[in-house]
C-alpha cells in the first residue's frame, strides 16, 4: 500500500510539473522555472525510490560511498540523476553494414581463420583475419567471449568519409578484448588457505615480464605493474615479497617467475586475475588509419592506452575502457600524422593509467606529473567527447592538450559527462585554442587514502597527495607544446554551465615551463558554472573556487561572468587572484558568492594575501560591482556534501523560487542559450548554471 501511494504521489508530481514545464516554455513568468525545478527534483526522488523500493531512504543514501564501492549499479544510479543521457551497463548491438557494397564479417572464440567469416556460423577466429579482408564501409561483428589476443588495425588503408570501418559488439553479450598474459586455471597452485601462485613469465605476445617497479620509481628491467581480480586491483606485497602475503590481505608478488596473489574467497578456476604491465601489448591500438569505428567493446590490461592510435574520424562509442596501464582512450596526434573529428560517445572510463597504482606508486607520489589521463585528446583538432563516464582514473580524467605547428589542434568539445573521482585535475584543457569544456557534471567524493601506496601519515611525500586534486583546470604546459621553442597556444578557451562540486580547486589556471611567449587568459570565458567546495581544505594545501595566476599583462578580452561560488571553511576562498588590484584582460562580474560563517572569500595576492569581503574587493580591484554575497537559495544544498561526500541529483543545485540569484546574470552571446538542465535561458540569465 505505502509504495502505492508514493507511486500515485510521483505520478502527479510528474503531471503538475508537465503543465508547468509547458507553460514556462510558453514565456510565462520567469519564476516558475524555479518551482518546475523543485517539482521534478521531488517527483524523480519519489520515482526512483518507488524503482528501488527504498521509499523511506533519500536518493543519496541509496548511492552510497562512491569512494569505497564503484561498480555498475551505482553508476546507472548516478546516471539517473542528470538530466543529460551518459553512459550505461547494458548490452550493446552494432549493426550490419547497409550502405552500398559493403560486407558484413563475424569474429567468435570457436570461430576459425579457415572459415569465409561472412555468417555468424562460419565467423572468423582472430581479429588479425579480420583486419586483413575489411574493405571501407565493411562492419565487423564479434560475438561475446573474452578474447585473450588484440585487435589492431595496422597496414590497412582504413575507411573513407561516410564509409568507416566498424568493429562492433554483435548483440549476444559483453566483448572483452583483455591483453594481459594468459594464465590457465590449472597453473594455478594452493599455497595456503586463499592464495595462490602461478609461473608466469611471457606476456600475451611472447615478451618477457619484466620485475614491477618499487614504489620510488623504476630502476632498470623493471615496468609498472598492477594486479586485478575481478574487477578489483590490489595493492604489491611490501618488498614484493610473496611470503609476506596473508590471507585478506588483498596483496601480490611477483619475483619474475612466480605471481603469487591472495584471491580471497574466490578461486582460481573462476576468478579473472588480469596482470596489467606495461609490457603488455595494447588491447586496441590503429597507426596512419582513418575513418574507424568500435562500438560496444571492452578493452582491458593493456600495456599502453586500453583504446588508442593516430588517424582522423575515429569514433569510439559505447566502450569499456578499464585497468590498462596508461589512457582509457587516447586519440594521438603528433608532428607528422594528423588528429582530427575524432569522437567518444557513451563509453566509461574506469581505473586506467594503472602505472600509477596505487596512488602515489612507481614515483608518482612526488612527481607533479607524467601520469596518463583517462579519455585524452592528444594534439587534437576538433575533437568531441560527449555522454562519457570517466571515473577513478590515475591521472587527469577528461583532457585535451598538445599542439604541433604542421597540424592545428584545439576546438574540441566536452559537453554532458560524468566525471568523478579521477586522480588530478578532473578535466584539463592544456595549451590549444578553441576548446569549450560545457554543461558536465564534475564532481568529487572525497579522498579515499585506502587507495595511497602509502598512507598520507607516512610523511612526505605522502601528505602532500590531497594538492592533486581539482575539478576544471587550463593552462599551458612547455612540455605540452611540439613548438621550438615551446609556445602558449591557450586561446579562446570556454567553461559554461558545469557542476563542479567537491574539490579542492574548482576551477585552477595553469603554467609551467620556459614558454616563448607568456601564458594568460585569451578570450577566455568562464561563466554559468556552479562551484560547491568540499566542507574543509586538505592538509598541506590550499582549498578555492576559482583559482587565478598573476599574469600581467598577458591577458586580454577574458571574462568571468554568471558564476556561483560555494565555500564552507574560514580558509576557503570563493576567488583567489595572485596579483593585487585589478586583474588586467580580466573582467570579472555577476558573480555570486557564499560561505555561511565567512564574508572575506576574494583574496589578492600570493606572499602577501590580502581577504577581502565583497565590498573591499570591488573596491581594491574594481572587479564584481554587480556581483553579490548571499545564501544561494539552492534548492537542497545539505544533499551535496554530508558526512561521507557522496554526489548528489543536479536538481539539488537548482534555485528555489525566491532565490536572490535569478534574473541576476549577463545574457551572453556565446552559441549556448540553455542551462544545466536544458532549460531555455530566455532574456533575464540567472547566475550559475540553472
Amino acid at each position: 500500500m505505502r509504495r502505492i501511494l508514493v507511486f500515485v504521489i510521483a505520478s502527479i508530481l510528474l503531471a503538475c510539473a508537465a503543465l508547468v514545464l509547458f507553460f514556462a516554455r510558453h514565456d510565462v513568468k520567469a519564476w516558475i522555472k524555479p518551482l518546475v525545478l523543485e517539482a521534478v527534483a521531488k517527483a524523480k526522488d519519489a520515482v526512483y525510490r518507488w524503482n528501488v523500493g527504498k521509499s523511506n531512504e533519500r536518493l543519496d543514501e541509496a548511492v552510497g560511498s562512491a569512494a569505497d564501492d564503484w561498480d555498475a549499479g551505482l553508476l546507472d544510479r548516478l546516471s539517473r540523476a542528470l538530466p543529460f543521457g551518459v553512459w550505461k551497463p547494458g548490452n550493446i548491438a552494432t549493426h550490419r553494414c547497409t550502405i552500398t557494397s559493403c560486407q558484413t564479417y563475424y569474429v567468435a572464440i570457436n570461430g576459425s581463420d579457415n572459415n569465409s567469416g561472412l555468417t555468424p556460423d562460419k565467423p572468423f577466429a582472430t581479429f588479425k583475419k579480420a583486419v586483413s579482408v575489411v574493405r571501407p564501409g565493411d562492419t565487423v561483428l564479434i560475438k561475446a567471449g573474452v578474447y585473450h589476443q588484440v585487435l589492431n588495425v595496422l597496414n590497412v588503408a582504413g575507411g573513407l568519409p561516410g564509409r568507416p570501418i566498424t568493429f562492433g559488439a554483435s548483440g549476444d553479450g559483453p566483448v572483452v578484448i583483455d591483453a594481459a598474459p594468459l594464465i590457465a586455471p590449472s597453473a594455478w597452485v594452493r599455497v595456503r588457505p586463499g592464495i595462490y601462485a602461478a609461473q608466469v613469465s611471457k606476456t600475451l605476445d611472447g615478451q618477457a615480464l619484466p620485475l614491477p617497479c618499487r614504489i620510488e620509481g623504476c630502476s632498470k628491467g623493471q615496468q609498472p605493474m598492477a594486479v586485478v581480480v575481478d574487477d578489483r586491483a590490489l595493492k604489491p606485497a611490501p618488498h614484493n615479497d610473496a611470503t609476506s602475503i596473508t590471507p585478506g590481505s588483498h596483496t601480490w608478488a611477483y619475483d619474475g617467475q612466480t605471481l603469487t596473489v591472495d584471491l580471497g574467497s574466490r578461486k582460481p578456476d573462476t576468478a579473472q586475475v588480469d596482470v596489467v604491465s606495461q609490457a603488455n601489448p595494447s588491447a586496441i591500438y590503429w597507426y596512419g588509419v582513418s575513418n574507424l569505428v568500435f562500438n560496444g567493446l571492452t578493452a582491458r590490461s593493456s600495456g599502453a592506452g586500453g583504446i588508442w592510435g593516430y588517424g582522423n574520424g575515429i569514433t569510439v562509442s559505447h566502450c569499456v575502457s578499464a585497468f590498462n596501464t596508461k589512457a582509457g582512450i587516447n586519440f594521438m596526434g603528433n608532428g607528422e600524422i594528423a588528429n582530427a573529428h575524432n569522437q567518444a560517445l557513451y563509453n566509461l572510463v574506469y581505473m586506467n593509467a594503472m602505472h600509477n597504482w596505487p596512488r602515489g606508486n612507481n614515483g608518482f607520489a612526488a612527481a607533479g606529473g607524467g601520469w596518463s589521463g583517462g579519455l585524452v585528446f592528444s594534439a587534437t583538432q576538433r575533437g568531441l567527447a560527449l555522454g562519457n563516464v570517466v571515473v577513478q582514473n590515475g591521472g587527469e580524467g577528461l583532457i585535451a592538450y598538445g599542439s604541433w605547428p604542421k597540424f592545428p589542434s584545439g576546438h574540441t568539445v566536452f559537453e554532458r559527462n560524468l566525471v568523478m573521482d579521477n586522480w588530478s585535475a578532473n578535466v584539463y584543457v592544456d595549451n590549444q585554442p578553441g576548446d569549450s569544456v560545457r554543461n558536465n557534471a564534475v564532481y568529487f567524493s572525497g579522498y579515499n587514502t585506502a587507495s595511497w601506496a602509502r598512507p598520507p601519515q607516512s610523511g612526505y611525500p605522502w601528505s602532500n597527495l590531497f594538492k592533486m586534486n581539482a575539478g576544471i583546470s587550463i593552462g599551458d604546459e612547455c612540455n605540452s607544446s611540439g613548438y621550438t621553442p615551446c609556445a602558449a597556444k591557450l586561446a579562446d578557451t570556454q567553461i559554461l554551465n558545469n557542476l563542479i562540486v567537491g574539490f579542492r580547486v574548482g576551477i585552477a589556471e595553469y603554467a609551467e615551463g620556459r614558454l616563448a611567449n607568456p601564458h594568460g587568459l585569451k578570450n577566455t570565458l568562464i561563466a554559468n558554472n556552479t562551484i560547491v567546495s568540499m566542507l574543509a581544505t586538505p592538509p598541506n594545501t590550499y582549498s578555492a573556487g576559482i583559482f587565478l595566476r598573476d599574469n600581467g599583462a598577458a591577458n586580454r578580452d577574458s571574462r568571468i561572468v554568471n558564476n556561483l561560488v560555494v565555500t564552507f571553511a574560514h580558509d576557503q576562498p570563493a576567488v583567489w587572484y595572485l596579483g593585487h588590484g585589478a586583474d588586467p584582460g580580466v573582467t570579472i562580474d555577476h558573480n555570486a558568492y557564499y560561505n555561511p560563517g565567512n564574508a572575506a572569500v576574494l583574496w589578492t595576492g600570493s606572499m602577501i594575501v590580502r581577504k577581502l569581503d565583497l565590498a573591499q574587493w570591488q573596491a581594491q580591484t574594481d572587479n564584481d560591482h554587480q556581483s553579490i554575497f548571499s545564501d544561494p537559495a539552492l534548492v537542497d544544498l545539505a544533499r551535496l556534501q554530508p558526512s561521507g561526500g557522496t554526489p548528489y541529483p543536479y536538481t539539488a543545485l537548482a534555485l528555489k523560487p525566491r532565490s536572490p540569484l535569478i534574473g541576476k546574470g549577463i545574457p551572453l552571446n556565446n552559441g549556448l542559450s540553455t542551462d544545466f538542465a536544458g532549460w531555455p535561458r530566455g532574456a533575464a540569465w540567472n547566475i550559475g548554471a540553472f
